[in-house]
Order: structure tokens, then sequence, then C-alpha cells
């Protein structure tokens, strides 16, 4: 896995890296109850965190995102130990 250049701020961090030697990477692939299950089982990941990434800027709900009328993406963050 590698994280992305980029910092994203479009989900709010609730993770904080627990050791130092873990990275932060966010995938957007829809259903994100699913991303989030298929991770959570993968050996090296600590913890996981749902929410949207992209679209218009403000508040949204998982309804205005499932309409496609926002942009947004459904997304996963996760805190995972790259060795």
């Amino acid at each position: 896995m590698s994280t992305a250049t980029a910092k994203d701020t479009s989900i709010p961090s609730l993770i904080q890296l627990s050791r130092p030697d873990t990275e932060l990477a966010t995938f957007a692939a829809g259903c994100f109850w699913s991303v989030e299950l298929v991770y959570q089982r993968k050996e090296g990941v600590l913890q996981t965190q749902v929410g949207y990434t992209g679209g218009r800027e403000g508040p949204t709900n998982y309804r205005e995102v499932c309409s496609g009328a926002t942009g947004h993406a459904e997304a996963v963050r996760l805190e995972f130990d790259p060795k």
C-alpha cells in the first residue's frame, strides 16, 4: 500500500497514528461499509474510519451522497503498518 502525496482533508481525521512506524491511507471504492470490512480483515491494518471524499464543500450526509448530487465518493481511511 502507498499513501497519496496530497493531504486529504475531506474526511475529518478521527484516526490518530497509534505508532510512529504506521501510515494513513484513504481509498474511495463504492460502498464504504464493504470496503471497510475488507481492510479490517487485512493483516497490518490497525484501524479504519469511513466518510466521504471529494465533492462540494460543506457538510453532507449519506442520502445526499448516494443521490449522486454532491460529487462525493464514499471512502475509507485506515492506519496501517507498511512493513
